[in-house]
């Protein structure tokens, strides 16, 4: 009877023992209070066009829209490129801590007089596409005039929006070993998930044109081409000086 009094003795205290440690972690939740999500950043291209007389004056515009863009809390990129061959065509690559910060940004009166002095330059509407970072790396503003910035559209077929994106994540993982290359970040657009933009950086063009050569390079081209439903849209970038 002495050994089932104990056994019954000890099982009391280990019921005891559990119980408090569960009020515990209980109380230290409480305590803590809700665990609250981070918010995703907010990524956002524009492409924009202007008139070949308005190149000069926009390529200022543009400059000073980037300089006091980089001033603006929660930014943390925003790339005001020209197109390599094509100096009439700029994009803007831009990244926000989360998509307020980005909404303050394009409703603020300073950027609404910047769009306005351009929207007397441009030949089209600016295209401006928002996104979410899909693969992406750290992001921050860079100035260095040897870089070579590629903005390629990856637009599938619906079909297909998973296996693409499987396989820009292959891709994304091997070209960032590849010599030369910076960043290379895949983004996927709002509310079309079966369209895709990559931005890359890379340290020189013969850097890009070697990657571009890889065998990982053209095997995904090759299991790409079967589900796109538009040209793949490939275009290169240098900073605005």
């Amino acid at each position: 009877m002495a050994s089932n009094g104990f056994i019954r003795t000890g099982d009391r205290l280990m019921a005891q023992g559990a119980a408090l440690l569960q009020w515990s972690i209980a109380f230290a939740i409480a305590l803590a209070g809700p665990v609250q999500a981070q918010a995703p950043v907010s990524y956002s291209v524009t492409y924009i066009e202007l008139k070949a007389s308005s190149v000069l004056a926009g390529r200022r515009t543009l400059r000073a829209y980037g300089a006091s863009s980089h001033k603006e809390y929660g930014n943390l990129l925003f790339e005001v490129l020209e197109e390599i061959g094509r100096q009439n065509r700029f994009a803007i690559l831009e990244a926000w801590n989360n998509r307020d910060a980005l909404n303050r940004h394009y409703h603020n009166e300073n950027t609404s007089r910047i769009l306005g002095q351009l929207a007397t330059m441009r030949i089209a509407p600016d295209d401006r596409r928002m996104y979410e970072g899909l693969f992406t790396s750290a992001s921050n503003n860079r100035s260095d005039s040897g870089l070579v910035y590629v903005m390629t559209h990856v637009d599938v077929m619906p079909l297909y929006k998973d296996a693409c994106a499987a396989s820009l994540k292959v891709m994304q993982s091997e070209s960032l070993h590849d010599h030369g290359n910076i960043a290379y970040n895949v983004l996927r657009q709002e509310h079309e998930l079966n369209h895709f933009t990559v931005a890359e950086i890379w340290a020189s063009r013969q850097d890009f044109d070697r990657h571009v050569g890889t065998i990982h390079t053209m095997s995904f081209r090759q299991k790409l081409l079967p589900m796109t439903g538009a040209l793949y849209d490939e275009r290169l970038f240098t900073q605005i000086q």
